[in-house]
């Protein structure tokens, strides 16, 4: 199955409003889109998976000086089809001048069995900004997980601010989570298993391993405040 989900928000009357929230899909789609603040929405799910064979698509329009936050209900769990394994999970964002996207869905989860991609595009123009927080495990309990594959790409005025490609095949744990801040200035650091690394065109990008998504969301937060302190003795 094919479906899609379209977000809109806008500055309006000097607040973000949300303008817009269109499901397309078999029966509405994968997820529907429940505002629970103002600028904030939640994707909820409606249909089981993304299945083997399914493809979803959520597109996120962010109007200049408006400020859009994405969350999700629940973790989304991927499962494989009775015919083929694959399937994909396509997030698209533009955020305009003066915006702002943040973007921290709850854990994604790679049955065994499944092969799942998850891609990630945001285009932001001028000094429009992302906080985008991923977090995949690999199987539920007992089980072996499936395989994934994460791509994030951002671009700031057409120019590259991030490509970045983690695959299940050459992680050491079962649970990964990355964590990408274009406002950030920082300095490189590690807590553990997780990594804070500066980008050249400014911002951070924040990755971790380990067992646990919420063990490693934490990780990596730890990794983002220690890349973000002051050196001791620095003048």
């Amino acid at each position: 199955m094919k479906s899609r989900i379209e977000v809109v928000a806008e500055l309006r009357g000097g607040s973000t409003a949300i303008t817009s929230v269109r499901s397309e899909g078999r029966s509405g789609g994968h997820f529907a889109g429940r505002q629970t603040a103002r600028g904030q929405i939640y994707l909820v799910g409606t249909a089981a998976g993304p299945l083997g064979g399914d493809e979803v698509l959520v597109s996120l329009r962010v109007g200049a000086g408006a400020s859009l936050d994405v969350r999700s209900a629940a973790a989304t769990v991927v499962y494989p089809g009775a015919a083929q394994p694959d399937s994909r999970l396509l997030i698209e964002a533009q955020v305009d001048d003066g915006g702002l996207l943040e973007l921290a869905m709850e854990p994604t989860v790679v049955c065994a069995g499944a092969a799942h991609e998850a891609v990630t595009s945001v285009t932001l123009t001028g000094d429009a900004q992302l906080r985008l927080v991923e977090q995949v495990v690999l199987g539920r309990a007992g089980e072996g997980g499936g395989d994934w594959v994460g791509r994030t790409a951002v671009l700031r005025d057409s120019s590259p601010v991030l490509r970045h490609t983690l695959r299940s095949a050459l992680l050491p744990e079962r649970s990964v989570v990355t964590l990408v801040d274009t406002a950030l200035e920082v300095r490189p650091a590690t807590t553990g298993h997780s990594v804070a690394m500066p980008l050249a065109a400014g911002g951070v990008l924040v990755t971790g391993v380990g067992g646990s998504a919420t063990g490693v969301l934490a990780e990596v937060e730890g990794a983002l405040a220690l890349a973000r302190a002051p050196v001791v003795g620095a003048v």
